[in-house]
C-alpha cells in the first residue's frame, strides 16, 4: 500500500519499438513514439482504488488483487523491463 500511495517513480517512459494499434480506439502508436505511463495517477484513480488517499493495506489481500487489472499497480513498471 505504501508503494501505491508513494510510488518510487511517478511516471514511466517507454519507447514504441513497433507499430501498435490500441484496441477499441482509432489510434496507432508508431515506432519511435514515446509513451508516458502516469503511475501516480493510476495508483490514485478512484475507479481502481476507492478513497485513494486513505491508507488501506487490505487493498492487497488476494481477493482484492484478483478483482483489479494487474496493470493498476506499477511501482516497479511492468513487462520485460520491470525495474526502476
Amino acid at each position: 500500500e505504501t508503494l501505491r500511495k508513494y510510488p518510487p517513480l511517478p511516471n514511466i517512459l517507454r519507447n514504441v519499438t513497433k507499430p501498435y494499434h490500441v484496441p477499441d480506439m482509432n489510434v496507432t502508436l508508431e515506432e519511435g513514439y514515446r509513451v508516458l505511463l502516469p503511475v501516480y495517477a493510476i495508483h490514485h484513480g478512484p475507479e481502481y482504488y476507492p478513497d485513494p488517499e486513505r491508507y488501506d493495506p487490505d487493498r492487497f489481500t488476494p481477493e482484492q488483487v484478483e478483482k483489479r487489472n494487474p496493470y493498476c499497480f506499477l511501482p516497479f513498471g511492468e513487462g520485460p523491463r520491470i525495474c526502476i
